[in-house]
Parts: structure tokens; C-alpha cells; sequence
């Protein structure tokens, strides 16, 4: 006959220990929101007209905006004051934005 103690040994020697502890994902940075796309790059002046098209969002003057292609992130922008519905001017403060770079925020 078997004491109280062996069966419980018993039964908990034959639980499977505990899975692993899952790897919480790395904290990411927020996802990236599009608010348009670059239609004029003027190099010699260093800025680009963002348009908007039907985006609701509308930088505020000074907001850090960054310019990407399918390969990658091709410039930081900073929006600037003039605002022409539905563009919007950004200074390029560096990098090599081109036409039709996605603008994003």
C-alpha cells in the first residue's frame, strides 16, 4: 500500500515540466504611418513637396518626417510652415529623398 506522500510524488513526478518561457518580442519603435508621398525634390534649395492626397494628417511645422522606397529609408525631413492643400513643404535634413518616396511619420 502506498502512503499519501508517495502518491503524490507520484503524481507530480509525472507532470511534464513547464514549457519555456516565450521571448517577449523586442520593444519595436511604433509603426511607421504614411501621410503621403514625395511629388518635388528641389536639390539646390534642399526641400520636397509632400502630397497629402487625401491623408486627414497634416504635419505640424517642425515634425521629424522620414522619406523610404521598397530598399529602405532615403531621408529625414523636417515639415515646414508652408502648407498648400493638399501639400506640404519639408526641409531635407539629410539623405536623398526622390519622387514618389513614401512620406512617413
Amino acid at each position: 500500500m502506498l502512503s499519501g506522500a508517495t502518491v503524490l510524488f507520484v503524481a507530480v513526478a509525472g507532470c511534464a515540466p513547464p514549457p519555456p518561457a516565450a521571448k517577449k518580442p523586442a520593444a519595436s519603435s511604433p509603426k511607421a504611418v504614411v501621410i503621403g508621398e514625395v511629388a518635388i525634390v528641389d536639390e539646390e534649395k534642399r526641400f520636397v513637396l509632400i502630397d497629402l492626397e487625401n491623408n486627414l494628417y497634416v504635419p505640424a511645422p517642425g515634425a521629424a518626417l522620414r522619406t523610404r522606397n521598397p530598399h529602405g529609408e532615403t531621408a529625414h525631413l523636417k515639415a515646414s510652415p508652408e502648407q498648400k492643400r493638399p501639400f506640404v513643404a519639408a526641409d531635407i535634413i539629410d539623405g536623398n529623398p526622390a519622387v514618389g518616396d513614401q512620406v512617413v511619420r
